[in-house]
């Protein structure tokens, strides 16, 4: 493949420029950078992997496990009449021994630039504090104070890489089971030896999920609370809240739900309250972060390069301005390749739909009284003609019904609608950690301690945003937490598969036939992607197994 160079965009705040060859997974050579010679100059380290982090258009790490997780989750329905190349079939039909060619390989690699663009910084700090000097001349008692927030940065993205590459790559941790499946490269050292990276050791799934829990347990020990204040969107660089944030996921995730509680606590407990209305963390940029996100990746008017990913499983279309919505939106559409919808299942279960599968359309009067079904959410009727005077490139036109181009698609469907949402669509802010999914989070927890004035009272929070009745302590139920949840959090970074593993819950068929499809269940050993093939053909590990 080509090398491909970076350009124009800005996550975060500044335009970081690279390359990246996608055949060499680790590079021979340190990222591609200035030398830094000063702690000005490293601070476009510790810039680099969140940039990497969003990937090229169809490459990236954040939209495509939110596609996979919705795709192969019990809450999803794969449409028929879709166009478009992507592996929504394959993904939602669960072949998990494919060795894929889309969205999921080109990720694969910017996920190892991440951890390279970590690792080198990372090994220049350790090597100066191994000698007991300054890694750079003349420095200053503020550039010192610095160090300690970079280098818990630099820890915890390379977390969140190995995060993402365990979700998709690996079979989930098993708290009972011995781990030592080996499934991917894990390096978490720098390196230029032509012979190590050719040949590197696999990582053990025990072993990924502990260096994945150390470099967060690392970072939050050294980020402050505080965001880069002179940041235009200070919530796109990470603080000792997101590092806890993610170690919260990791406990849940590994069975440690103990310590998990411990972070949701440390969180609920924080600056962070929720917006008034369950929209606001989507429609904004830069200008004016969300009083609930705790981490998100941050735009500027100038990016040129965002994720498109999303708009395979959203009703979003990324060149949407004024939010794409109503009247003044420019681009009031959905993407041709859109073709995951809630499952009529789930839309029935949390009270959404009468009976979807059975044909009855009905909205229940719990959709229409939550906010998050009409503002997060976008129902669409079935395909109609369009009626004889009606332009037929009207943005106007059938609004609130589905596109009429896809006359297979005869039923309505809900849609997630949360990206691409604010004035200028491709470039809305991606929340990556919101404090609902903590209050959700720590009120089964609490439920699970039989604690069912506490689990309420987390549960009625995000509840009482969304325009809904409390629901009494004694009423409350796993069931209805987790209902709670999809309404919340569906379509958010891998959420709904990480929630039912974690509870080692099956992973149901949703609306699938069940004369060809069965639930995955703990301790779900098949349930991970194969490394993309030209990894496997260029590091000898993966041939020798070792």
């Amino acid at each position: 493949m080509k090398n491909l160079k970076y350009i124009s965009l800005l996550i975060l705040l500044l335009i970081i420029g690279g390359s990246c060859n996608q055949n060499a997974f680790f590079q021979l050579e340190r990222p591609v950078q200035a030398p830094w010679t000063s702690v000005s100059e490293f601070e476009n380290a510790v810039r680099e992997p969140y940039v990497l982090m969003m990937g090229s258009a169809w490459g990236s790490p954040v939209g495509t496990l939110g596609l996979i997780d919705y795709a192969e989750s019990d809450i999803s329905q794969l449409l028929p009449g879709i166009t478009g190349a992507n592996l929504s079939i394959a993904y939602y039909n669960r072949l998990f021994n494919t060795v894929s060619d889309d969205e999921i390989m080109w990720c694969f690699p910017y996920l190892y630039d991440m951890v390279t663009s970590c690792n080198a910084p990372l090994q220049l700090l350790a090597d100066a504090a191994a000698n007991g000097k300054d890694p750079f001349p003349a420095m200053t008692a503020s550039d010192r104070a610095l160090l300690p927030r970079y280098k818990g940065e630099l820890l915890f993205m390379r977390g969140m890489a190995f995060w993402y590459l365990a979700r998709m790559f690996a079979p989930p941790f098993d708290p009972s089971g011995a781990n030592d499946k080996k499934c991917f490269v894990l390096d978490t050292t720098y390196t230029n030896s032509a012979s190590a990276l050719k040949d590197p050791n696999l990582g053990t799934v025990g072993q990924v999920w502990a260096s994945i829990q150390s470099d967060f347990e690392q970072a939050k020990n050294l980020l402050p609370e505080d965001y880069v204040t002179t940041e235009p969107a200070p919530k796109g660089r990470a603080n000792k809240f997101a590092a806890s944030a993610m170690l919260s996921r990791v406990y849940f995730i590994t069975g440690q739900f103990a310590k998990a509680k411990t972070e949701c606590d440390y969180i609920i407990g924080g600056p962070y309250q929720l917006d008034a209305d369950p929209f606001t963390p989507f429609n904004l940029n830069t200008t004016a972060p969300s009083n609930e996100v705790i981490w998100e990746v941050a735009f500027y008017s100038g990016s040129a390069r965002f994720d498109r990913v999303p708009t395979i499983f959203s009703k979003c279309n990324y060149n949407a301005t004024n939010g794409g919505r109503g009247a003044g939106g420019a681009s009031y559409s959905r993407c041709t390749w859109a073709n995951l919808t809630f499952a009529y299942n789930t839309l029935k279960q949390i009270g959404w739909m009468a009976d979807g599968v059975n044909g009855d359309y009905t909205p229940l009067p719990g959709a229409l009284k939550d906010k998050r079904y009409t503002e997060n959410y976008c129902r669409l009727e079935g395909y109609r003609d369009i009626p004889a005077g009606i332009s037929a490139d009207s943005t106007l036109r059938f609004q609130n019904t589905y596109e009429t181009a896809i006359s297979s698609i005869t039923t309505p469907q809900v849609w997630n609608d949360k990206h691409f949402r604010a004035k200028d669509g491709r470039r809305s802010n991606v929340p990556m950690l919101r404090l609902s999914e903590f209050l959700l989070t720590r009120a089964l927890l609490l439920f699970n301690q039989n604690n069912l004035s506490g689990a309420a009272a987390d549960l009625n929070a995000v509840r009482e945003r969304a325009g809904l009745a409390d629901i009494p302590a004694s009423n409350v139920t796993a069931l209805e937490i987790n209902n709670e949840r999809i309404r919340e959090l569906s379509g958010e970074h891998g959420d709904r598969t990480y929630y039912l593993i974690g509870q080692r819950l099956p992973i149901g068929i949703g609306d699938r036939d069940a004369s060809k499809f069965s639930p995955i269940l703990p301790p779900y050993s098949n349930m991970y992607w194969q490394v993309p093939l030209a990894e496997q053909q260029l590091n000898q590990a993966y041939s020798t197994n070792k």
